[in-house]
């Protein structure tokens, strides 16, 4: 299929198929961290009977699900830039991302490490007696003050915010005319597929550095997902570029399929060869994502701008639910497998329950990085939806 061929896609604010990759990540994170408390890994619940079946997919999931919505989101800061200044944007970035960070250690973290601070028995007593240690501000695990699953939004904010001055260059004469050149280089060929040399070259320099999630001593996770964020917002600003993957969509499927064949879990290489194939097999498969997202998801359906809208506070709650139901779940007389699968069921309707009510009180709408609710009618809002369709 030729670019002649490709319907190509409006050039605004409202994408779609991004909004329907980053809902789908969204519930890839919430059936990974179900299954966290059912593998043999560590966590904060744990199941007494493991389902070792469940690694090799989530494996896999672990690599992908946090590095293809951290690429999501610096695509979304050059939409963003698109309608708004430079000043505007990063004062939305500030109560959208920040915001929700300080809600989300004082009120939506706390019940976690309580949870496992009972599941662990190193404490005793009810949530009120256990609350006043998160204003001890001794970091998790040896207190209770901690972002836990919420360093993603953490990272996100400090990413917007190192990269302004690069934006503002970006915005000049001298930069769109460098972006012009970037755009027609990575039209050409397979030199997109190029861009994971960097993500490589990180893993390599930082390979004895642990993830902590922790920020300041978190070199290696810091810079994994920081230049993910960056190609996103290159890409974000290269127009072009997405009628090329499409284009290419059949390709990038099976390139990605041969290396992830190649580069299972179990495979054993030596560290170059292991890492240039771990970090090309996540770029392909972000490319492949992004390029049949584009050429199949076509139209906002108003189910889908729901979703998108609802899948920021679903993210932030998402964890605490899983951690508190599937400790209250576990005493169930049932077998693992059953066990799992009440408790993803349960705890992803008690989150978009939850998300629901969220979205439908104005004052939870900013603790949840959700912008003010439309008070214009419905009609107008239908019939705009309509038009933008």
């Amino acid at each position: 299929m030729s670019t002649a061929t490709a319907a190509p896609h409006p050039v605004d604010e409202h994408r779609p198929d991004l909004d329907w990759l980053r809902v789908v990540a969204i519930l890839l994170l919430h059936l990974f961290h179900t299954g966290m408390m059912f593998n043999t890994w560590d966590w904060h619940v744990k199941s007494a009977q493991a389902l070792p079946a469940l690694e090799p997919v989530m494996e896999v999931m672990h690599h992908l699900r946090m590095p293809l919505l951290m690429f999501i989101a610096g695509v979304g800061t050059a939409l963003a830039l698109r309608r708004r200044s430079l000043k505007g944007f990063a004062g939305d970035r500030a109560k959208r991302l920040l915001g929700p960070v300080v809600f989300g250690i004082f009120v939506v973290v706390p019940p976690q490490i309580y949870i496992e601070q009972l599941f662990r028995g190193r404490f005793h007593g009810d949530y009120a007696a256990f609350y006043p240690s998160v204003f001890d501000f001794v970091p998790y695990p040896a207190g209770s003050f901690s972002w836990h699953h919420l360093w993603f939004v953490v990272y996100l904010f400090v990413y917007c915010m190192l990269a302004l001055p690069l934006f503002a260059a970006l915005a000049t004469a001298r930069g769109q005319a460098l972006l012009t050149r970037v755009e027609g280089w990575l039209c050409r060929g397979w030199n997109v597929a190029f861009l994971f040399l960097p993500l490589a070259l990180n893993w390599l320099l930082l390979r004895h550095h642990p993830t902590t999630h922790a920020l300041l001593d978190d070199p290696r996770t810091f810079g994994h997902y920081g230049i993910l964020f960056l190609l996103g917002h290159l890409l974000g600003r290269c127009p072009r570029i997405w009628d090329s993957l499409v284009e290419r969509r059949r390709a990038l499927l099976a390139a990605s399929a041969v290396l992830f064949a190649v580069m299972m879990p179990d495979s054993e290489f030596p560290l170059v060869p292991e890492v240039l194939g771990a970090q090309a097999a996540l770029w392909l498969f972000i490319l492949t994502a992004l390029a049949w997202a584009r050429a199949r998801i076509r139209v906002r359906r108003p189910w889908l701008k729901h979703a998108q809208e609802l899948s920021y506070p679903f993210y932030i709650l998402h964890q605490t639910v899983i951690v508190v139901l599937g400790y209250a779940l576990l005493a169930l007389p049932v077998g693992p497998w059953a066990l799992f699968g009440v408790v993803l069921v349960v705890s992803f309707g008690v989150t978009w329950g939850l998300t629901e009510a969220v979205a439908r009180v104005p004052f939870l709408r900013p603790c949840f990085g959700m912008k003010p609710r439309d008070s214009r009618p419905v009609a107008l809002r239908t019939a705009e939806a309509g038009h933008t369709a």
